[in-house]
């Protein structure tokens, strides 16, 4: 396993970003070119995360896998502004220059996250089935547009549609390359709600996904514990990808 950081120059956001990644060891994983995974944080930490709170680094080693961790700020994982268009910065700049740096596989990527990151997961991944064939958020922030308006005040009607993943699921469910969707949250956690109103507008719209359930709260030992499934779950789902087809 190889662990580093990176800093590139985005237009979409006008300055430097910097990115986390983990690269297989040929010797363990086998050689490349390897599928790829792109892990969101939350919106109280940042692309270091993932790395040094939870174990996924250990849960990936041996794994013929690249993840991405990209920083996020507060951004929500979408264009907040002209000079905050982190949407744009993560799949017209940061997925493609990954793809020129490291040995990644062509074909759909897998995507991840945990509140604002599992947000970001679910609504990236949804939005772009082109580029993602499995995602699986947790614990994941799932403003309908009450709650967009609620939260976020200033937003105008067109940023609440940029922003609205049950519009984007509704306008998904009929694409024959919809991605493998799960989600989960702790039954002690203060998004529980939200996460089933969006599971049963998921079973509303016959959106085919799991949701999952499991003791525990907003906490990193609880995304440490359940990120393990979601690694085995990416693992299974991009397997049959090569050359950017499917066998």
């Amino acid at each position: 396993m190889n662990i580093g950081e990176m800093h590139t120059r985005s237009d979409a956001l006008g300055r430097h970003a910097s990115f986390s990644f983990s690269l297989p060891d040929p010797a363990k994983a086998g050689p490349g070119p390897y599928p790829a995974l792109l892990q969101l944080h939350g919106a109280s930490d940042d692309h270091r995360a993932w790395l040094s709170r939870s174990k996924l680094s250990v849960y990936l080693e041996n794994r013929p896998v690249i993840a991405i961790i990209p920083d996020g700020a507060l951004s929500l994982w979408g264009n907040r502004s002209p000079r905050e268009r982190f949407e744009d910065h993560v799949m017209e700049h940061l997925l493609p220059l990954c793809e020129a740096l490291f040995p990644v596989r062509p074909g759909p990527w897998a995507i991840g996250g945990l509140s604002m990151g599992g947000f970001g997961a679910i609504r990236l991944g949804l939005k772009y089935p082109e580029r993602f064939a499995s995602i699986w958020a947790h614990s994941s922030f799932l403003p309908d547009r009450s709650i967009l308006a609620e939260r976020f005040p200033e937003m105008t009607p067109e940023e609440q549609d940029h922003f609205d993943v049950y519009a984007i699921a509704a306008n998904t469910v009929a694409r024959p390359d919809r991605p493998r969707l799960v989600f989960d949250c702790g039954t002690e956690d203060f998004l529980l709600d939200q996460n089933r109103a969006f599971h049963t507008h998921l079973d509303d719209l016959g959106y085919p996904h799991e949701y999952r359930e499991h003791p525990g709260a907003h906490t990193w030992q609880y995304w440490d514990e359940h990120v393990q499934d979601a690694v085995e779950c990416h693992m299974e789902v991009l397997a049959p990808y090569a050359d950017g087809h499917i066998h």
